[in-house]
């Protein structure tokens, strides 16, 4: 074991901290964009997660012995696996594999440091580690919709037993003197992820017993519901009897923080009922296997394996997008704005909505058409390179926004000039009100649905061609009241088959 205190002085302490600038200097534009993503209300709690991990890791100072280093070889595989991870992320433009990726580098370091079964040490702060990843946002969608849909139908039982008349349609409540949408902050998903982590750390500070620690978490999907669900069941009786102010600004606000306070105060509570059931076995999970002599060339060729490995891929990451290839096209200024007997009205987006589309051009404009009562809003964000935070954002997340609900998806086949396309298409509705939304992604030629193919060609096409250029056709059409879906899908069809043609020009095969 190498010793920081012994003859060969302080050098392995200059060695690992050495090792952990270079991983933190190299990757410093992603923890950039970890920021950016923790700086998002729904994400704020990951400013917690390092320090305590630091704590869970010095709490465990006298056993583990942080300044004596074993300097395994074992390391550099999952620093390898990491480094590959991070390069895919980047390459397939899915920002979680990055975090996820520089998480695996903190173990392969720790391992490198203190060998394979001193690390073992440290599986419970290296568990609470991974919360520094957000959610990925499909999750975040699943999670949502079904907590949304659990929690309002509750509520809407609880209205009920009350004699409280409310109808429910999805995810909206019709309490007959008004109506109440049940949205993502009121779905207990802005504090499911905290809950998760403060049973861990509940279950870990006062809890023994696997089982009782596993019961502890289990119980944070169901207790969210319910306590959202009570929530929402106390805003409904406030309209009604007309304090809607006090369901509003501040005072919304105020009870999400509430409700989190009471979901974890019965965490503890049910921390203290479940210790009282059956018997508390300590178990020691790691031993200390003895002293190594370990050799002082081992540490200097692994730290220099490490800053290597760690310099080079992050001068990569920083420098993929100028090794790409970028076609010429035309701008989309020149795009006709007469589609198929449709006239078009080009209209410009926000600065605040260009920012989060990272679109390098597009077009967006209305459409028309005389004698049709239907309108059509197209927009298409090219990308001249695609990677993390300037990639086409999933259609699903962007169609499904003001309060719009979606009530069918499915593919359709599409004839357009010489040949039949996949397109998606979603039936969204809100307040009576039907619109028929299209997308497909048109990457390099391809013509893809799926966000998840289309992450797989990204990084395919990058390495064969590089090339990541693409672009994201959306295509909404207003449904008009009483017309029959089959006749709006017909004529969104024949819209579709009237812009294929032009799209050539403005986004290169």
């Amino acid at each position: 074991m190498f010793n920081a205190s012994s003859g060969r002085g302080r050098l392995p302490i200059y060695l690992a901290l050495l090792i952990l600038i270079s991983l933190f200097a190299s990757y410093w534009p992603i923890l950039q964009k970890l920021a950016l993503r923790w700086n998002s209300g729904d994400n704020s709690y990951c400013y917690l997660v390092v320090p305590v991990f630091l704590y869970l890791c010095w709490e465990r100072k006298e056993d583990f012995r942080f300044t004596e280093f074993d300097w395994s070889v074992w390391g550099l595989f999952p620093a390898l696996l990491s480094v590959v991870t991070i390069i895919i992320g980047e390459l397939g433009s899915v920002e979680s594999l990055l975090y996820l990726g520089l998480w695996g580098c903190v173990i392969s370091v720790i391992i490198t440091m203190y060998g394979l079964r001193r690390s073992l040490a440290l599986w419970f702060p290296l568990l609470i580690l991974l919360f520094i990843i957000p959610l990925p946002p499909f999750i975040n969608r699943i999670l949502t919709f079904k907590m949304k849909m659990a929690a309002s139908s509750l509520s809407v039982e609880m209205l009920r037993a009350t004699g409280v008349s409310v109808l429910q349609n999805g995810n909206i409540l019709d309490l007959g003197v008004t109506k109440m949408q049940v949205v993502d902050a009121c779905s207990g998903l802005r504090y499911i992820v905290s809950m998760f982590l403060m049973a861990l750390l509940i279950g870990h500070f006062f809890v023994s017993g696997w089982w009782r620690k596993i019961l502890l978490v289990l119980l944070v999907y169901p207790l969210s519901i319910i306590i959202n669900a009570v929530r929402i069941f106390i805003t409904g009786i406030l309209l009604i009897r007309g304090y809607q102010s006090l369901t509003e600004g501040v005072f919304h606000d105020g009870a999400g923080l509430i409700a989190f306070l009471v979901a974890g105060g019965v965490l503890f509570v049910f921390a203290g009922i479940i210790m009282k059931i059956g018997t508390v076995g300590k178990v020691r999970l790691w031993r200390d296997p003895g002293a190594s002599q370990v050799s002082s060339f081992r540490p200097l060729l692994l730290t220099a394996c490490f800053c290597m490995l760690f310099a080079g891929s992050g001068w990569g990451l920083q420098n993929m997008a100028s090794a790409l290839t970028i076609p010429q096209r035309n701008s989309f200024v020149s795009f006709p704005m007469e589609i198929a007997e449709w006239q078009g009205s080009r209209s410009y987006l926000s600065q605040e909505i260009l920012d989060s589309l990272w679109a390098d051009d597009y077009v967006n404009a209305t459409f028309t058409r005389k004698g049709s009562p239907n309108v059509i809003y197209l927009l298409i964000p090219y990308y001249e390179y695609q990677g993390t935070r300037h990639t086409a954002h999933a259609p699903q997340s962007c169609l499904l926004g003001g309060g719009w609900g979606m009530t069918r998806s499915g593919t359709t086949r599409v004839a357009v000039p010489d040949r039949e396309i996949d397109a998606g298409m979603m039936l969204l509705e809100k307040d009576n009100h039907r619109m028929l939304a299209g997308y497909f992604f048109l990457q390099r030629g391809r013509v893809i649905i799926s966000p998840w193919w289309n992450k797989f060609y990204l990084m395919l096409d990058a390495v064969k061609m590089r090339r990541t250029d693409g672009a994201l056709v959306r295509i909404e059409m207003t449904v008009a009241e009483g017309q029959d879906l089959d006749e709006a899908e017909k004529m969104l069809h024949e819209f579709i088959a009237g812009l294929w043609p032009l799209l050539s020009e403005y986004v290169p095969d």
